[in-house]
């Protein structure tokens, strides 16, 4: 299972649920790519990656239509940058 969350602090994991500085990476991390309209309904967690993203922002709701490859996240909600 791929996921990445945020935690208390600011930490933020991926693909491990303790994160031990700002940015821990877990592995394996097994990224899929979409554009933004093929994104699949997320599970909170999901990980993944764009290649069509507009102007890209951490913790904000991806748009597409630009050229920019950014990884995404589903935050429970929506698909964000970070």
């Amino acid at each position: 299972t791929n996921y990445a969350a945020i935690f208390a602090g600011g930490n933020v994991g991926i693909g491990t649920t303790t994160p031990g500085s700002t940015l821990t990476v877990g592995g394996p991390v097994n990224l899929k790519n979409y554009t933004v309209a093929t994104l699949p309904a997320g599970v909170q967690g999901d990980i993944a990656y764009v290649t069509d993203a507009l102007a890209p922002a951490f913790l904000v709701i991806i748009a597409g239509g630009g050229a920019v490859v950014t990884p995404v996240f589903y935050n429970g909600t929506n698909w964000v940058g970070f």
